[in-house]
């Protein structure tokens, strides 16, 4: 009898090339953002990070060209994870004070599930100023938080909620200053509770019922 032909050899099941690729940059975006976070840019070493995300050296470049290239899509994926939760947050609400309500309960949110996040945006500002490379690269990524904060101001504006003599530009920087000053007190205090007490007594500030009647007069 002939001998049957050999049967073909199985294919092995796995994920498609794509989509380990995408989980691999993921994987490398969540490990250098907390590397950049701990340590700083300078710091960070791209072996430290090639070992904490389980591949090499070398593949890092295979997704971007340069540290500094890595710094910036890790700053576009935490700006990406922050004002989408900030643009969820506001969307019940169509008034300044309960919007930047829910916008600083979504930050003590944020950084309780990841204090990363804090982390590595309270050192944007000074990682920019020692690397003029990255504050260019970054130009483009911080539309995103400004646009936010102005629309906020801009629609307080619009719908008559500002006393007269409130620029719009002047409630963009405070509404700036209060939440990048509570991201700051967070990741330095390292204590999300302290972090939701004072956002709690702020929001209380901000409705007039921080004080006992009477006791500003």
């Amino acid at each position: 009898m002939p001998r049957s032909a050999a049967a073909p050899p199985a294919k092995r099941l796995g994920r498609p090339k794509d989509v380990a690729s995408a989980e691999t940059r993921e994987r490398l975006l969540q490990v250098a953002r907390r590397a950049f976070a701990r340590d700083g840019f300078d710091a960070t070493t791209n072996r430290h990070i090639a070992d904490a995300a389980g591949i090499t050296t070398g593949a890092i470049y295979h997704y971007y060209p340069s540290k500094a290239d890595l710094y910036v899509a890790v700053y576009a994926e935490v700006q990406e994870i922050v004002y989408g939760a900030f643009e969820k947050a506001i969307a019940p609400f169509d008034s300044l004070v309960p919007r930047f309500g829910a916008v600083l309960d979504t930050a003590v949110e944020l950084n309780r599930e990841d204090p990363s996040i804090a982390g590595f945006v309270v050192g944007v500002a000074s990682e920019s100023q020692r690397h003029p490379e990255l504050r260019e690269l970054l130009r483009a990524s911080n539309a995103v938080s400004s646009g936010f904060l102005r629309r906020l101001a801009t629609d307080a504006k619009a719908r008559g909620e500002l006393q007269d003599g409130i620029t719009v530009e002047a409630l963009e920087d405070l509404l700036n200053a209060v939440l990048s000053g509570l991201a700051r007190f967070s990741n330095q205090t390292g204590d999300s509770v302290r972090h939701a007490d004072a956002v709690a007594v702020l929001k209380r500030f901000l409705a007039g019922t921080l004080m006992q009647p009477g006791a500003s007069r």
